[in-house]
């Protein structure tokens, strides 16, 4: 019809533009305090002061304070331990609690959490970013704690994370570990199975990465999209 005109969205896209940084500085807020919040808590330990022991190469410190045991530290990690709780723990609980914490290590953890995080404050509107942090915390912890049960350890786990857990422990586990350790108890628990197929698990990664991707491309796309001015 030649009287007819095609509808066009009206040019709101400096409003939206407003609302999107707005969200960006408060998430980027909220990950400077919790970085603040994590140096703060660490600062029982001197940082020129030698290790108090190595564990696979990783220097280990004990810090003064109610705190759980961590991992410091984006690329020159180290491990944090709550003076005194070789006395809460035996040798082979700790032992076991050093191999988890070796683990976020050795593989920069901390590093990959950051990033997360970042991403998080650039895209904080799509939530399936917000669940694939939720899901990737919970399995990291689910990760390190394989290799204390390749280890034949994973009983001493168990028995460390309950004393750790206790109300009366003059230590403390952190929220987000709290959190999890309900998953973690009934992997730690569970009979031993098989090893899967390491081509499996890595093409579900892969599926998983590409899903993760695809969602929040599209996403930004068509947010783009309606946010370009229409003459």
């Amino acid at each position: 019809m030649s009287g007819s005109r095609i509808p066009r969205c009206k040019p709101s896209y400096t409003g939206s533009s407003k609302k999107g940084r707005c969200g960006a500085v408060l998430m980027l807020l909220r990950l400077w305090v919790r970085v603040l919040g994590e140096r703060r808590a660490g600062r029982g330990r001197d940082r020129r002061r030698v290790p108090d022991f190595y564990v696979h190469g990783v220097p280990v410190h004990f810090i003064a304070g109610r705190c759980s045991p961590a991992v410091g530290g984006m690329v020159r990690t180290h491990i944090c331990l709550p003076r005194g709780i070789e006395q809460l723990l035996s040798g082979h609980e700790l032992d076991a609690v050093l191999l988890h914490e070796v683990t976020h290590a050795k593989r920069r953890d901390n590093l990959l959490r950051l990033i997360h995080e970042l991403a998080l404050c650039l895209l904080w509107f799509h939530p399936l970013l917000w669940l694939t942090g939720a899901r990737l915390a919970l399995y990291r912890e689910l990760s390190c704690d394989e290799s204390v049960l390749s280890m034949n350890c994973g009983r001493f786990l168990v028995s460390a994370l309950a004393k750790l857990a206790r109300p009366e422990s003059s230590f403390v586990l952190r929220s987000a570990a709290i959190s999890q350790i309900g998953h973690r108890l009934d992997r730690l628990l569970a009979p031993a199975v098989p090893g899967g197929s390491r081509l499996l698990d890595g093409l579900i990664v892969v599926a998983f990465g590409v899903l993760l991707l695809s969602g929040v491309f599209l996403t930004v796309a068509h947010t783009a999209c309606c946010l370009v001015p229409v003459g």
